[in-house]
């Protein structure tokens, strides 16, 4: 048994697959590579309006003045392709890429419908149209005992087609099935030729003579038992949905509207391969500036669409572009969902993605690089760290040595920014005798340092320091920095 996937007008069901509203619109596709472009595929509402293929642009408007030109997506079909293999894929893993838009299906290697009665393959084939209008994509699906018979069923049928007897089946199609050129279909139309089963009563060989070497592709095109090896396809591990609007938009709620279908066809998707998001790749298409990459770590993978939504939500709405939007990409990074089992002294974030949607909100109120955890550089100099992104792995226990080492240490409330400070001393590297500030005025009792250190003395932001730890007279242990500037109330030591 073979069966065969057809989506007609593959290229405008692409296009639309994320706007299925626009299918009751008159929507005509144009493909602008081409020269003179011209209609390629439309609606039912752009045919009733009296638009047919082939028209102009400016002839389709002269038909109908409110039709809706589109222009022809590769990016977009490309992304319905790998949607539909995937999906395709949860049935059978024998597949093949037959055309655009029709995928053949090797079952006779598949357990359940060895010897299965039309009733189960019609339940099977339904299953299988179920699950790609999921996708938004409205197909046919036709089985038959050859590839040829299923790809006539899932093209000459409304939905599902289960053919039992493909002599009579391939019998009863009309002749335009068999894909005859238009000469050769004048010709046959003069003697009267409408269905196959009469143009194979005339016999091969006759027909031969008669319309020479296309008679052959024909009767090949009708032969009900003619097997064919398939050409198997594997679907690739490709996450990525694009959009390309309309009409440019400045504002973002259109790109979020966008951005949630995206998300929903994803999550099913994923679901379909037992995978799980880790990273997620925006790239946004501005209309007069380079476009804008965006990309988001997921803390724990995950599928669910709400939790992928309000992610990029969270890091769009600070966003503001140099011109209009014309186009969305998003791709996800899929991997197998996690699970592991934490040790005794390991402990795992309640919710990870809702830390992370703070992190973000706080990044765009203070600025990313703000926000995150603080780590030395290498290098002697106070105050020398970067942020980093915190990690959302478990969060194991603290070491109890380190913890002791650092319960030892002297305490030091720093001041932040340092306070300016006057400082007596006998001269300059000599101990300060005295000292007035904001902080504490007075004579100073016990000195420690000093304290010297430098570096990066070969660039342009060399630094130099010297540190003095001293106690005045009223008992305040306090931490003095003495640099090119002057004297400065470093910390307050408890």
């Amino acid at each position: 048994m073979f069966a065969v996937l057809h989506i007609p007008d593959f290229a405008l069901q692409a296009l639309l697959r994320h706007e299925p509203e626009s299918w009751d619109l008159p929507v005509v596709m144009v493909d602008p590579a081409q020269t003179t472009p011209r209609v390629l595929q439309m609606t039912r509402a752009a045919r009733d309006a009296g638009v047919t293929e082939g028209l102009t642009p400016v002839q389709a408007l002269a038909r109908c003045r409110g039709v809706i030109i589109r222009h022809r997506s590769l990016k977009q079909e490309a992304a319905a392709t790998d949607a539909v293999l995937q999906c395709v894929s949860a049935f059978s893993p024998y597949l093949e890429t037959t055309a655009p838009g029709t995928i053949t299906v090797d079952g006779r290697a598949l357990a359940a419908l060895k010897n299965a009665g039309a009733e189960i393959l019609e339940t099977w084939a339904g299953r299988l149209a179920a699950a790609c209008a999921a996708l938004q994509l409205r197909v046919r699906v036709g089985t038959g005992p050859t590839p040829t018979v299923a790809c006539h069923a899932a093209r000459w049928s409304d939905a599902v087609r289960v053919v039992t007897d493909p002599v009579a089946f391939i019998a009863s199609l009309p002749v335009a099935a068999l894909d005859p050129s238009d000469d050769v279909r004048d010709i046959l139309h003069k003697w009267g030729i409408q269905r196959v089963g009469e143009l194979l009563a005339l016999g091969q060989a006759e027909v031969a003579d008669r319309l020479g070497l296309e008679a052959l592709a024909l009767f090949a095109a009708a032969s009900p038992t003619a097997l064919r090896p398939l050409r198997l396809v594997r679907p690739e591990e490709r996450f990525e949905e694009a959009f390309e609007f309309a009409t440019e938009v400045e504002t973002l709620e259109p790109v979020l509207f966008v951005l949630r279908r995206f998300v929903d066809q994803l999550e099913r998707r994923l679901e379909a391969a037992g995978k799980a998001a880790e990273r997620l790749v925006l790239r946004i298409q501005l209309e007069d500036a380079a476009p804008i990459r965006r990309e988001l770590r997921v803390p724990e993978p995950t599928r669910r669409a709400d939790v992928l939504f309000r992610m990029l939500q969270t890091d769009l709405e600070p966003l503001r572009t140099e011109s209009r939007v014309a186009g969305l990409q998003l791709t996800l990074d899929p991997v197998r969902p996690s699970q592991r089992q934490f040790g005794l002294f390991e402990a795992a974030l309640k919710d990870p993605h809702q830390f992370q949607e703070t992190l973000a909100r706080l990044a765009a109120l203070v600025g990313s690089d703000r926000v995150g955890t603080p780590v030395r550089n290498s290098s002697h100099q106070p105050d020398a760290f970067r942020m980093v992104p915190p990690s959302f792995d478990s969060a194991r226990a603290p070491d109890s040595r380190r913890v002791a080492e650092i319960l030892r240490a002297t305490p030091v409330r720093r001041l932040r920014p340092g306070v300016p400070a006057t400082v007596e001393s006998a001269g300059p590297g000599t101990p300060p005798s005295a000292l007035r500030s904001t902080v504490a005025s007075a004579r100073i009792r016990v000195v420690l340092g000093p304290s010297r250190s430098s570096g990066r003395w070969w660039e342009p932001t060399a630094w130099e320091r010297e540190e003095w730890d001293v106690e005045t007279q009223d008992g305040k242990v306090l931490r003095l920095n003495r640099d090119a500037t002057g004297w400065i109330v470093e910390g307050v030591l408890d």
